[in-house]
């Protein structure tokens, strides 16, 4: 099967499953890929263009053991015909629960043969100095095993004659899937919590970068110690951006539920291929 054109779709507020991607899609094809970016809001108002004769990376992380809320709507409005695709999730050290089957079948309903799955670890949205959960990955490491699982998806396509000759690959999952139970509470708790991170005035030099970053539109870019807790989705982008610290998460309870994060995801977990 010759590999003549690829895309690569992903949602990636940190850069962290951005970064896995641009290492995986050189190893399929020498040719520069169409880079789709649905990170932002306004990425996800266009309407996905149809993939025909492609190979296309399809590509998030996981928040609460799932395909994040916001990307879903896009994903779900793709048409392919005769395409495959390679499906990417990243996690923070925790568990990737059912986010890769959920990707798996999100691409099979959209009329994609799924050709090849994968799990990669990326430092977690809430890591810290304090709690330093997967720190400064995606690492070396990591990125030579990107580039190792693009070649062995060319491999595989190449060694078929045809997309009528490739088989959909099977990825660990449960349908239903996991029930992202911590999410759903922040939810309820919002009614009378903001459960968002805050701005601290004194740090704060209105630079915007945390309004920019925010792949909601949560954060004013009038007011950057305005956020709309509705909006919100903890991604920590605003955090992570902020050249100054300014922007954290002050709520007591969080605190102590990274805590506990930290102390159970000590342990390195490494990258997971699924080629069938």
């Amino acid at each position: 099967m010759n590999i003549e054109s690829i895309s690569c779709v992903y949602f990636s507020p940190t850069g962290t499953t951005e970064t896995i991607v641009e290492h995986i899609a050189p190893g399929i094809s020498p040719e520069p890929p169409r880079m789709i970016d649905i990170t932002k809001r306004g990425g996800r108002k266009s309407r996905p263009r149809k993939f025909e004769d492609e190979i296309v990376v399809l590509a998030v992380p996981v928040y609460y053991g799932r395909v994040p809320e916001k990307a879903v709507p896009w994903l779900e409005r793709i048409e392919a015909e005769r395409s495959a695709a390679v499906l990417v999730v990243v996690y923070g050290n925790r568990a990737y629960d059912d986010a890769l089957k959920e990707l798996c079948d999100t691409a099979e309903l959209r009329g994609f043969i799924p050709a090849a799955g994968c799990a990669f670890v990326a430092e977690h949205s809430y890591s810290s100095p304090e709690y330093p959960i997967a720190q400064g990955r995606p690492d070396a490491a990591d990125l030579n095993k990107a580039r190792e699982f693009g070649n062995m998806v060319r491999q595989k396509l190449e060694g078929i004659g045809s997309i009528e000759d490739l088989s959909a690959v099977e990825v660990p999952g449960r349908f239903p899937y996991v029930e992202p139970e911590n999410l759903n509470m922040i939810k309820q708790a919002r009614s009378s919590v903001a459960l968002t991170p805050e701005t601290d005035p004194e740090l704060c030099t209105r630079c915007g970068e945390c309004a920019d970053a925010c792949p909601t539109g949560a954060i004013s870019p009038e007011d950057m110690a305005a956020t709309d807790r509705w909006e919100c989705m903890i991604c920590f982008a605003c955090v992570k951006s902020c050249p100054e610290g300014a922007r954290q998460m002050n709520e007591p309870g969080f605190k102590t539920a990274v805590r506990g994060l930290y102390e159970a995801c000590k342990e390195r977990r490494e990258p997971e291929f699924y080629l069938g």
